[in-house]
Order: structure tokens, then C-alpha cells, then sequence
């Protein structure tokens, strides 16, 4: 997890990490700071299942197989329409990819929220 927020902050992106695990969210801070993007990169103890995902433009997700389905059905009613998922190793179940790049376990599939999945909030937002 903690390889991509500090890669998307070296290329100037605010990043942000979820992680239940203290030792990893302490290790990935600390890699933030020896990387020199502590100030871009943050990452937080919490329960992903828990965490809104509304303000995120971007997500990357390493899931499991067995995650997968739920957490599609999750960031299909918090994401915002055009905001871009990269679900690492595993596909999003019955979601189209854009793009997918590698193969085996090192297999990314690129979506983007399309407004038909997205909650009618977000839909409201978009129209100005």
C-alpha cells in the first residue's frame, strides 16, 4: 500500500493511505518522511469498510478475491462520477475496465466512475 501513496506523492499528487494494521501504517509513515514526501503523503489507522470514500479523485485498492464484490458495491455509492479506480491483482466484479495493463499477479484494471453508478448526490453535485 504504502509504495503507491509515496509514488503519487513524488509526482506532486496529495496521497492518502488506509490501513488497519498499526505496524504497517507506522513503517509507511516513516517511509514517507525517509522519501522526503511526508508533507504530501499521509496514511491512517482505520477500517477501510468504515472510511467514506466521497472525497477521493483517485483510489487504488489491493484487495483480496473474496473483498472484491463488496468494496465494488461500496465505491459505486461514495465515489464521484469520473473518479479513477486501479484495483490491483483482482478485477472489480461485473465492472468494465478502461484499461488493463500487465498480467497474473501483477495485473492492474483502470476504471472510471461512470454517473450511472454513482449516488444521486454526487450526480446532483456535477450539474452546475
Amino acid at each position: 500500500m504504502f509504495f503507491q501513496v509515496i509514488a503519487a506523492a513524488r509526482d506532486g499528487f496529495k496521497s492518502h493511505g488506509i490501513e488497519l494494521n498499526s505496524f504497517l501504517v507506522l513503517y509507511s509513515k516513516i517511509s514517507a518522511r525517509l522519501a522526503g514526501v511526508s508533507s504530501h503523503a499521509t496514511f491512517r489507522k482505520q477500517d477501510l469498510w468504515k472510511a467514506n470514500l466521497h472525497s477521493y479523485d483517485n483510489v487504488v485498492i489491493f484487495g483480496v478475491t473474496q473483498m472484491m464484490e463488496t468494496l465494488g458495491e461500496k465505491m459505486e455509492k461514495e465515489l464521484k462520477v469520473g473518479c479513477l479506480v486501479a484495483a490491483c491483482r483482482y478485477p472489480v466484479p461485473d465492472w468494465t475496465p478502461t484499461r488493463t495493463i500487465g498480467e497474473g499477479i501483477d495485473t492492474v484494471w483502470l476504471y472510471q466512475m461512470p454517473q450511472s453508478l454513482t449516488p444521486e448526490l454526487n450526480k446532483d453535485e456535477s450539474v452546475s
